[in-house]
């Protein structure tokens, strides 16, 4: 148990400790009396005349699930430094590989046979010094799945991936190996969030492009076939490099579904000649990530294949009105 500072004691007490320290059943029994500590369950006491707080819980978890143990949900994301509202549940929730589940007051020890990680705060944290948490992506879904309603999970998970403490990817990938019991607003908050991430970058994305050395390019372009049928929407076009970028990636997608019909269209853009490139949100959200240099040589290589010369013209090509289709030849009878 960690140390409060300026006091004798720790604030959470169990059996091997109080021995280490000489304190006796009696003299604990005297102090719980005496309105001096706080049972808290059997064996443990806070040795403070006050009401346990939602760390003194965790502690508690910690301390009595085992060496396999790590603190999950709410509590490990608010250790992990991560901006979080309110705690959507009174539950304070402790993960462990042995014993048997278990529920102490607001404490809640789940066996789990499904292996997990975890990382151990340093001694002088403020917020959680020396404490066992388990990483971010399982202690987001577990806190999403303790709690029903949508709108905090959606905040939630919010939270965790703008404060770069995991990404969406992570957080699917978590939810689809994990039950699928009580997991319906997670998966909803996912979708969600992915498109607010997406639409966020696509504005960055067009951005940077802009500020960049990179040759100029239209935005949102519509690609239609040779009869004018709408085929997609690109989010980025050199239409003389018959090359498009899309903000687009697997952690925006959550069905195996979703992501086949990223791939399709994909192949079939680049059956009808243009070269896709694709990137992630997250991606080009982070300040500091090679994606820009990564289209500069992209598109030069693009314009060495094609034999064309590099446009000396940067930033978006604004025409009035919407932006003119791109037509592709798709060899297809109407």
């Amino acid at each position: 148990m960690r140390p409060t500072a300026g006091a004798e004691l720790p604030r959470i007490l169990v059996p091997h400790l109080a021995n280490r320290l000489g304190l006796t059943r009696a003299v604990i029994r005297t102090e719980i009396r005496r309105g001096n500590w706080v049972r808290l369950a059997h064996g443990i006491v806070l040795t403070r005349p006050e009401r346990p707080t939602r760390t003194d819980w965790a502690d508690v978890g910690l301390a009595v699930a085992g060496g396999s143990a790590g603190l999950s949900g709410w509590d490990a994301l608010r250790g992990r430094g991560a901006r979080l509202g309110p705690a959507p549940v009174d539950r304070v929730l402790v993960l462990t590989r042995e014993g048997r589940s278990r529920s102490v007051g607001p404490l809640l020890i789940r066996r789990t046979d499904r292996p997990f990680r975890t990382w151990t705060t340093s001694p002088w944290d403020e917020v959680m010094p020396l404490a066992t948490l388990v990483q971010a992506p399982r202690a987001t879904a577990d806190a999403a799945l303790q709690c029903d309603d949508l709108a905090v999970v959606r905040s939630l998970v919010a939270g965790v991936v703008q404060g770069g403490r995991c990404t969406l990817a992570d957080i699917a990938a978590e939810l689809e190996a994990g039950p699928r019991n009580g997991s319906a607003q997670l998966r909803a908050a996912l979708h969600q969030v992915g498109d607010r991430a997406r639409s966020e970058a696509e504005v960055i994305s067009a951005r940077k492009l802009s500020a960049s050395d990179i040759p100029a390019f239209e935005l949102n372009v519509p690609v239609v076939n040779e009869y004018g049928q709408l085929l997609y929407v690109v989010d980025a076009l050199w239409r003389g490099l018959r090359a498009a970028l899309e903000v687009d990636s697997r952690e925006c997608h959550f069905s195996d579904r979703d992501w086949q019909a990223t791939l399709d269209r994909h192949n079939q853009l680049t059956r009808y000649g243009l070269s896709i490139t694709h990137y992630a949100p997250s991606r080009i959200i982070k300040a500091r990530d090679p994606w820009l240099d990564e289209v500069r040589d992209w598109l030069e290589r693009r314009a060495a294949e094609l034999g064309v010369t590099r446009s000396a013209r940067h930033g978006v090509i604004c025409s009035p009105g919407e932006p003119a289709p791109y037509v592709v030849r798709t060899g297809r009878r109407r």
